[in-house]
C-alpha cells in the first residue's frame, strides 16, 4: 500500500488487468462534447441510475473541463465507476492514451517514473507540468518531496499547488503526515464538499462509522449522490439505513434508483477509491 495519498488512490485504481485493445481504441476516439448544462444534467442523471458509458463520458468532462471544472481527481473518480458499472474493463488503458503532452498525462507518467525510482525523469515532468500552468505540478512536487522524508516540503509545496486550484492537492492536505492517525480534517472537507463531490464520500464513510452520526452520514451520501459519486456501496449503505434517510425525502423513484445502482454483482476491484477512502478513514 503507498503512504501517501496520491500515490496511495492512483496505484488502487490503475493498476488492473487489461481490456483488447481493439475495444479501447473504439472507446477513446474523440472527446465527448456537451452543448449545453441540461446536457450534462441528463448524463449525471444516466450516471445516477448506473450506466457505465454515462460515467464514461462523465470522465472525458472532468479530463477537459467540459460542463464542469477541469479535474483529475473527478476523472479519475468516474472512470472507477465506470468500471465497475461496465462502461470500461481498464482504467490504465484509458490513462495511457490521454493525449501526449496534457497534463493529466503527464501528472500519470510522471507517477509512474516515480515508482520506478526514475526521480529525475519525474522531476522534469513535474517541471514541465508547472511551466505549462497546470498547479498539479507542484502537487507532484509535494508528493515525491513527502516520499522522500521532506513532510514540510511536501506540504508546502501542496499548500502551494492548492492555493493554485488544485484539488488533488487540497483532497491530500485533509490528511494528516503519513505517521500521523488517518483521520481527515472534518471541517475543511465540510468546506470542499461543495466543490469536490468525492469530500462527500470521505465524510459520509467518517460519519458511518459512529452510531450517532449515521444521519450526517446519509447527508454527505445524498450530496456525493447529486453529481454520481455515490457507487454500489454508497447506495447500498443507504438503502440498509433507511431509518436515517427517511427524513431527507427520498421518493420511490429514489429508492428504485438506488436499488438499481446498487446492483447485485460484486467485483474484486469495484469502487476502488471508496476502498481506499475506507482504509483512510478506517483508524
Amino acid at each position: 500500500m503507498k503512504k501517501y495519498l496520491l500515490l496511495w488512490i492512483v496505484s488502487a485504481i490503475v493498476f488492473m488487468g487489461c481490456i483488447d485493445q481493439q475495444f479501447m481504441d473504439e472507446a477513446l476516439v474523440g472527446s465527448y462534447q456537451l452543448d449545453s448544462n441540461n446536457e450534462l444534467n441528463a448524463l449525471i442523471e444516466q450516471a445516477r441510475w448506473g450506466d457505465g458509458q454515462a460515467f464514461l463520458k462523465l470522465a472525458d468532462c472532468y479530463r477537459d473541463g467540459n460542463g464542469v471544472e477541469k479535474d483529475f481527481v473527478g476523472m479519475l473518480c468516474m472512470l472507477a465507476q465506470a468500471r465497475e458499472y461496465g462502461g470500461i474493463d481498464c482504467m490504465e488503458d484509458y490513462l495511457k492514451k490521454l493525449p501526449e503532452g496534457s497534463d493529466f498525462k503527464m501528472i500519470f507518467d510522471a507517477i509512474n517514473k516515480f515508482e520506478d525510482t526514475q526521480i529525475d525523469e519525474a522531476n522534469l515532468m513535474a517541471e514541465q507540468l508547472i511551466a505549462q500552468g497546470s498547479p498539479d505540478g507542484y502537487t507532484v512536487q509535494g508528493v515525491m518531496a513527502v516520499e522522500r522524508g521532506d513532510t514540510l516540503g511536501g506540504r508546502r509545496l501542496m499548500e502551494q499547488a492548492a492555493a493554485q486550484g488544485s484539488t488533488f492537492a487540497e483532497l491530500m492536505l485533509v490528511f494528516p503526515e503519513r505517521n500521523a492517525p488517518k483521520t481527515p480534517n472534518i471541517e475543511r472537507l465540510k468546506e470542499l464538499s461543495d466543490k469536490m463531490p468525492l469530500a462527500n464520500i470521505i465524510l459520509a464513510k467518517f460519519y458511518a462509522k459512529s452510531e450517532r452520526e449515521e444521519n450526517l452520514a446519509a447527508h454527505y451520501y445524498l450530496k456525493a449522490d447529486e453529481k454520481a459519486f455515490l457507487g454500489k456501496k454508497g447506495a447500498r449503505w443507504l438503502l440498509s439505513n433507511r431509518q436515517f434517510v427517511d427524513n431527507l425525502s427520498l421518493s420511490e423513484r429514489d429508492i428504485e434508483r438506488l436499488q438499481t445502482l446498487a446492483g447485485e454483482r460484486i467485483t474484486e476491484e469495484s469502487d476502488e477509491i471508496i476502498e481506499a477512502v475506507d482504509t483512510l478513514v478506517a483508524e
